[in-house]
């Protein structure tokens, strides 16, 4: 037995597929925080990813020991052949509002941010150019922890003003620019 379907069908399939797929993540993440019972969010230490436009990002390692102090350092080591991206960064934040909740945890904070990126790839000469960026920035931002099936998860964003360096075997030039950084950390 064949079945035809129609264009429009499959269609508003799609649509309905792209609708509630997203809103039934999102349910059962807020359903699976209220079941959560009050768990204790003031955890010291997290691990996750975290990203900043365009160039820095890669795994992260937050301490919150020192509340309202956070330290932050951000790294990642690719090599592909003979392209190759290395990333080393740290922050250090100061928390200007706190908010412990019976479900959640929120923050806003400024914080002062510096990296270091050392960049190996191939040219359209087919010549290895070898690029170092330092940079540095201020930014404000803010963070939601909640709780995900018993685990402390953290969403945060920022948006800041950064000034750097980039050295690279041809030139020497100054940057500078808006950034924007979002994250996602596990406090244990």
């Amino acid at each position: 037995m064949y079945f035809i379907i129609n264009h429009d069908l499959m269609r508003k399939i799609k649509t309905h597929t792209f609708i509630y797929l997203p809103c039934l993540f999102l349910s059962l993440i807020f359903c699976t925080s209220i079941q959560a019972q009050e768990a204790n969010l003031t955890k010291n230490f997290g691990i996750g990813s975290q990203g900043a436009t365009p160039a820095f990002g890669g795994m992260s390692f937050r301490y919150n020991g020192l509340a309202p102090i956070y330290l932050q350092t951000v790294g990642r080591f690719i090599l592909n052949d003979q392209d190759g991206d290395h990333m080393l960064g740290a922050g250090i934040s100061y928390a200007i509002f706190e908010h412990r909740g019976k479900w959640n945890e929120a923050r806003l904070y400024f914080t002062l941010e510096g990296g270091w990126r050392y960049k190996t790839e191939m040219d359209i000469e087919k010549e290895i150019v070898n690029t170092t960026t330092l940079a540095a920035g201020v930014a404000f931002g803010g963070e939601l922890v909640f709780s995900l099936g018993g685990i402390p998860l953290g969403l945060n964003i920022s948006i800041g003003q950064g000034v750097g360096r980039e050295n690279s075997s041809s030139q020497s030039k100054g940057i500078a620019g808006v950034y924007v950084g979002a994250g996602i950390h596990a406090y244990f």
